[in-house]
């Protein structure tokens, strides 16, 4: 059989396997100009009237090599002309020595923001990518070397989010060079390839000779695994997705609670499945999240300590409050430090934790005392003056809790009562002569209590 149908078979099974094209689907092709791009675009020009698509050439220059990348855009532009395509570009302007990120990555973020940017001008349907199965196989390398687990090792996915798709990542690079020369179509070449300062041109360039070298079929294996492994994580991550879903205490865009017992409890794979779906659902990806962060969770929920704080990468953060895990990225907040002195009744608003205080005193309405709710206090006022002081939490603070005749700290009282530490701070507390006199919304102090003796009565509401 031609070589070239041969290849063009195998495309076709890898869109249809993977239903990649619908009729009528506007396809975006990334061409950068290089042999994979090449022949992407022209296998899929072959084949659009079989799939009924319509394609239009995009091409995004990094602005890190300003000959070569002006030489390239104008090639692509050319060869868009040449088969009646449209054509769409943009440039960057990065530079090598910017930003936190590596210039690997930041190059990529640059040009898939291209890309999506054009997808919704555009209306297209799909975005497709020029992967190759050597270029699959050099993945599941690199992240070995970084230490990826499972989810990792499955490599790059035939279809992300729907749209974008690889309809190479069955061929070999030889394939694609073949078909080139058969075709006798011309591409580019990014010097950068050759740059063996970047991880994956060292794997390409250096590595793989020497590993093809004792297994020939490295490539097909490894591509064989990232499939293995990608099927196995579509599976395991259905599974976690629908205990998040079942186990969830509190979920919304900015956070999302478990409970620890029940994580705790999960076969050892599935936990760390869940852990990476709530990272993922809070952070909406999961770059730069490894191995050692999903033990770190783990470990977190295992401590012996009942409240403690995990700082992940680009401002994640999972507490632990005592049986709940909250994954969140709102930045942590400093205690709110508040001192107001109530120099009689009436309302004190505390702007730092947006509620209010209102005190009243009430004289022979005693039968009152019995409506008393957590944000009421009726309090012994023959045993107070003014002025009071609204305050929050205060280490070394001390009380009598109504129904004790003992003194406890107040930091174990909000221990018993599992009050998570960042709410404690916003915790008003009124105090009489250094003596906290009641734990708004929470207790009263036992020796200011009302009894049948108490002549002024002083009613405290929460609001």
């Amino acid at each position: 059989m031609d070589m070239t149908k041969e290849i063009l078979k195998k495309v076709r099974k890898t869109i249809t396997r993977h239903s990649m094209l619908e009729r009528g689907d506007l396809v975006m092709v990334a061409v950068s100009g290089g042999p994979d791009s090449i022949c992407l675009l022209d296998i899929l020009s072959v084949l659009r009237d079989e799939f009924s698509i319509r394609l239009v050439v995009a091409h995004f220059d990094h602005g890190l090599r300003p000959e070569e990348d002006e030489a390239e855009t104008r090639f692509v532009r050319r060869l868009a002309l040449s088969m009646n395509l449209p054509f769409e570009s943009a440039k960057g302007s990065l530079s090598a020595g910017e930003g936190a990120t590596s210039l690997e990555e930041r190059a990529r973020d640059a040009r898939y923001t291209f890309f999506e940017d054009l997808r919704i001008r555009l209306h297209a349907q799909k975005i497709a990518l020029g992967h190759s199965l050597n270029d699959q196989a050099e993945t599941v390398l690199m992240r070995l070397l970084r230490g990826s687990g499972p989810s990792g090792l499955a490599g790059i996915p035939p279809v992300r989010n729907g749209f974008l798709i690889r309809p190479l990542l069955d061929l070999k690079r030889e394939d694609v060079l073949s078909y080139l020369n058969v075709r006798k179509l011309s591409y580019v070449t990014d010097s950068s390839n050759l740059q063996t300062e970047f991880l994956r041109n060292k794997i390409r360039l250096e590595w793989m000779p020497r590993l093809l070298k004792m297994q020939p079929k490295l490539v097909e294996h490894l591509g064989h695994l990232a499939n293995v492994l990608r099927e196995e994580n579509q599976y395991m991550d259905h599974q976690a997705r629908e205990w998040v879903d079942r186990a969830e205490l509190k979920s919304d865009d900015q956070e999302t609670a478990i409970p620890v017992p029940s994580f705790l409890a999960l076969p050892a794979a599935l936990r760390n499945r869940v852990t990476r779906c709530i990272l993922r659902k809070v952070k909406k990806d999961l770059r730069r999240i490894d191995q050692g962060h999903i033990r770190a969770v783990y470990d977190l929920a295992l401590g012996e300590k009942p409240q403690g704080v995990l700082s992940l990468p680009q401002g994640l953060r999972v507490e632990r409050i005592y049986d709940t895990l909250l994954v969140t990225r709102n930045p942590l907040k400093a205690n709110p430090i508040f001192h107001y002195a109530l120099e009689g009744p009436g309302e004190t608003y505390i702007p730092e934790i947006g509620r209010s205080i209102t005190i009243l005193e009430l004289k022979g309405e005693t039968d009152q005392v019995n409506d008393a709710s957590p944000k009421t206090a009726y309090l012994n006022g023959d045993k107070l003056h003014f002025p009071l002081v609204l305050r929050n939490f205060k280490p070394g603070d001390r009380f009598v809790p109504l129904g004790m005749s003992g003194h406890r700290k107040v930091k174990d009282f909000f221990m018993d009562l599992k009050i998570p530490s960042r709410d404690r701070a916003s915790t008003p507390i009124l105090v009489h002569e250094k003596n906290p006199v009641w734990i708004c919304g929470l207790r009263i102090d036992d020796r200011f209590k009302v009894t049948t003796e108490t002549k002024r009565i002083l009613k405290a509401t929460l609001s």
